[in-house]
């Protein structure tokens, strides 16, 4: 392979600070891990040591740590190199073995060749390629920054909408269009000389102009209702101040909440035996209303027994005139009649032996509703004493949280205001100057041009290639209800299956986003084409980790298939993928494949940095 170059280690140091390293291998490299283990802040380091403009969040685990080391080799001759960058800035350090050590330039700067862009470039075999900017036909030399775009996928980046071509900036998408368009066919725009009609170009123009001083003096009026704004400098400079304050914040809101946990805990402690009991104290009190109703049937009972007896008595004193059966005179009864039933003599005793009995049930009845009763009465004594418990607690921890996490909390939300304050000035700022200097373009007079120039999108026919690339990936990852792909020239994306890749949720771009760069990467390798030859996608099994609505039932063995695939196809290459640990399989599927893992707790590797605490 006579283009690109492999990363094989990317390392954070800082004077008396043990390394923060990892080492990669050609082929698919693994970096699997918890949240907040430092998985994406490897790729924000890996994209600053290649000359990224912005530097690695600052977090509390980097304290003490000044400069990020990665070591490349080329594919050409397999010499190494080792390029260290200051986390404040500042040009990167390039060393090999056999030449001086030298400095070059963190800025790629066209025509020179003491920047880290064109090195790269020289490695990639893209260094002396043109890329045109606009549709007039101007043309500059390619940067780094240009291609890091297609092969360094961040977390953010690989879910969004627009197409992996474009950025979304309309200033930006002939350049970007250009440059997969070089990739894709090997030819650039060093060729093009831009023509045009003078009177439209001088119509154009003036309506430019208009267009962009209308702009303009919109965007400083917004400016103006911010109220006192700095420089664009000073208000980056107090953004990084902020941000870094709010760090501090986090951490002392962090550090508050953890004091009250104790306090916490002891109230729900308090909280559950004081249910425990009220819920005792309820059934004792239901049964004992149920002991109410009972007494009330037994009394009931007794009365009822009691007249029937004294009934049976009286009856029993009456003199018999007629048969109480069928009502004949004395002489015509037939004795056999009143033997029929009982006597009410007889009657009345089984009255009186019935209230025997149920005189000594309610007894035992009486006996143990005042047993209950007491039973209560402690227990609303006991819910009493939990209750005050409770209240003591409550007050307490309430005490606790007005004078500790709510401060606290108030303090991150005063620095968040002011911090979205700064975004929303540098966002203006950064407008205006961006304006001014389109304006000061459009204000320029135009040169006459001399040659026609061809469209700036890559057309469906130039894709082919591409495409089939993409869907042969798709159909080794067995992704669901696939037909074909085809490229959308108006879209600069890819069509699976009839629907464009920006229409699905963002667990699905996710993972084609992958296929699409992965397919980039083949492309170039198979077609021997100038490219950096690696790839680094974060989370780009975003499906199974957070999937939005309608992807809920997305296939699971297409997790198997990605990484049987990506493992057998790129072993000539480099692919890395930084994904969360539960999609990162350990039943074998990668075995001989350099997976780095984190455990975010002290069973293993903790995370990138040594002994990191907190939030990455």
């Amino acid at each position: 392979m006579k283009f690109g170059f492999a990363l094989r280690r990317l390392a954070l140091i800082g004077p008396g600070k043990a390394p923060a390293e990892v080492t990669f291998t050609r082929g698919l490299n693994v970096i699997a891990g918890p949240s907040d283990s430092g998985k994406s802040f490897i790729a924000q380091c890996l994209d600053y040591a290649l000359g990224g403009g912005a530097a690695p969040k600052e977090i509390a685990e980097a304290e003490g740590y000044s400069s990020v080391v990665i070591d490349i080799e080329a594919n050409s001759d397999g010499r190494i190199y080792s390029l260290e960058r200051s986390l404040r800035g500042g040009g990167v350090r390039c060393k090999t073995n056999g030449q001086p050590d030298r400095v070059l330039a963190a800025k790629h700067q066209g025509g020179k060749e003491d920047t880290v862009s064109q090195f790269l470039l020289h490695l990639s075999g893209l260094g002396t390629k043109k890329v045109r900017t606009n549709e007039q036909g101007k043309t500059r030399p390619l940067s780094f920054r240009d291609i890091a775009r297609l092969v360094i996928i961040d977390e953010e980046t690989v879910i969004k909408e627009n197409s992996p071509v474009l950025s979304g900036q309309v200033i930006s998408k002939t350049v970007e269009s250009g440059v997969f368009r070089l990739l894709l066919t090997g030819t650039d725009d060093s060729s093009i000389i831009a023509k045009e009609d003078s009177k439209v170009a001088k119509g154009r123009q003036a309506g430019k102009v208009e267009l962009l001083e209308g702009l303009l003096k919109g965007t400083r009026g917004r400016l103006a209702e911010l109220g006192e704004v700095s420089s664009l400098a000073e208000e980056r400079d107090r953004l990084t101040r902020i941000e870094a304050s709010i760090q501090t914040a986090l951490v002392e809101r962090n550090a508050a909440q953890a004091s009250v946990v104790p306090l916490q805990t002891k109230r729900s402690t308090a909280w559950k035996a004081l249910k425990a009991v009220e819920s005792k104290l309820a059934v004792l009190s239901e049964l004992q209303t149920r002991f109410d109703l009972l007494e009330q049937q037994y009394e009931s009972d007794l009365r009822r027994l009691e007249a029937i007896a004294e009934a049976g008595v009286r009856l029993d004193q009456l003199r018999e005139e007629r048969c109480p059966m069928c009502g004949a005179l004395a002489e015509h009864q037939h004795h056999e009649h009143p033997k029929a039933g009982p006597v009410p003599a007889d009657v009345s005793q089984g009255c009186k032996a019935e209230a025997a009995k149920t005189s000594k049930l309610l007894q035992d009845l009486q006996t143990t509703r005042a047993a209950n009763a007491t039973d209560i009465e402690q227990l609303q004594a006991t819910r009493d004493t939990h209750q005050a418990e409770l209240d003591a607690i409550s007050s307490e921890l309430k005490g606790l949280m007005e004078q500790l996490v709510d401060v606290a909390s108030k303090k991150v939300d005063e620095l968040r205001v002011r911090a979205e304050y700064c975004r929303k000035a540098i966002e203006h700022l950064e407008r205006i100057q961006e304006l001014e200097e389109l304006l000061e373009e459009a204000n320029k007079p135009k040169k006459k041009q001399k040659t026609d120039v061809a469209g700036a999108a890559v057309s469906t026919a130039q894709a082919d290639p591409f495409s089939r690339e993409v869907e042969a990936l798709l159909k080794a990852w067995h992704f669901p209800d696939f037909d074909r792909v085809s490229f959308s020239e108006n879209d600069q994306d890819v069509v699976i299956s009839g629907r464009a890749r920006k229409s699905h949720g963002k667990g699905v771009r996710a993972i084609t986003r992958a296929a699409f760069n992965l397919a980039l990467l083949r492309l170039c390798i198979e077609d021997e084409r100038p490219f950096p030859n690696f790839v680094l996608i974060d989370s780009p099994l975003l499906v199974y980790e957070q999937p939005d609505a309608e992807e809920s039932s997305f296939p699971h063995d297409i997790k198997k298939h990605f990484w049987e695939s990506v493992k057998a196809s790129f072993t000539d290459t480099q692919v890395i993928i930084i994904e969360n640990r539960n999609q990162v399989p350990d039943d074998g599927t990668l075995d001989s494949v350099n997976v780095i893992r984190f455990t975010g707790n002290d069973q293993g590797r903790r995370g990138f940095i040594p002994e990191a605490r907190g939030n990455i």
